[in-house]
C-alpha cells in the first residue's frame, strides 16, 4: 500500500488559475483555456499560484488519476505560455487539391477527382493557415489543436483504395510546441 500522495503544482506569475465545481481554468492576457477535472477521488485546491491535488484513496486508481490531472494541468499552462504547433502537408499525385478554410471548416474540393468536397471541423479557438502544400495549425489548447489536426488528415482517408499506389491526402508532419 502506497503513503498518500498529495501533489502541488506551483502556476508561473501572470498565469490566474481557477477551479469551480470541477472546471480548472487559467488565464493569461485575455487568452483562457479551460479543462473539466472533475473525480469524486481527487480534491482540487486552489489557492493563489499553487494548486493541490490531494487523492482520497491510495489505490493505485486514484494516484492514477491525480498524476493524469497533474499532467492536464501542466499542457494547460505550457499552452498558454507558449501554445501548440502541429504541422500537415498536402500531397497529391493524381489530382491537386483545393484546400480553402471556410469559417469553423476546412474544405478539401477536388480530391481524387471527386465533385463534392470533404470537410473538416476546427475544434475550439484553433487558427488553421494554408500556405501552399504545408497547413499549420496553432492553438492553446493540446487537445483543440490535435483534434483539428486529426480531423484534417481523417478527412482525406480513403481506405477503399490501395495506399502504396494511392499516397494524396493530408498527413501531420511535426507537432509541438509553438515557441
Amino acid at each position: 500500500m502506497a503513503e498518500k500522495t498529495i501533489e502541488k503544482i506551483i502556476i508561473p506569475d501572470g498565469i490566474t488559475p481557477a477551479y469551480s465545481q470541477g472546471d480548472f481554468s487559467l488565464s493569461k492576457g485575455g487568452k483562457t483555456v479551460q479543462k473539466n477535472l472533475s473525480s469524486p477521488s481527487v480534491n482540487i485546491k486552489v489557492s493563489g499560484q499553487e494548486v493541490t491535488l490531494t487523492p482520497a484513496t491510495t489505490k493505485r486508481l486514484t494516484i492514477a488519476i491525480l498524476r493524469t490531472f497533474h499532467s492536464h494541468i501542466q499542457n494547460l499552462v505550457r499552452g498558454l505560455e507558449k501554445g501548440y504547433l502541429y504541422k500537415l502537408s498536402i500531397v497529391h499525385s493524381h489530382f491537386p487539391m483545393n484546400v480553402k478554410v471556410k469559417g469553423s471548416i476546412v474544405e478539401v474540393a477536388n480530391y481524387l477527382g471527386e465533385k463534392n468536397p470533404r470537410l473538416s471541423k476546427i475544434v475550439g479557438e484553433t487558427k488553421v493557415e494554408i500556405k501552399g502544400k504545408e497547413i499549420t495549425v496553432t492553438g492553446n489548447n493540446v487537445e483543440h489543436v490535435s483534434q483539428t489536426a486529426a480531423n484534417l488528415e481523417k478527412a482525406t482517408r480513403d481506405t477503399k483504395k490501395d495506399q502504396r499506389v494511392f499516397q494524396d491526402g493530408i498527413y501531420i508532419t511535426h507537432k509541438g510546441v509553438a515557441a
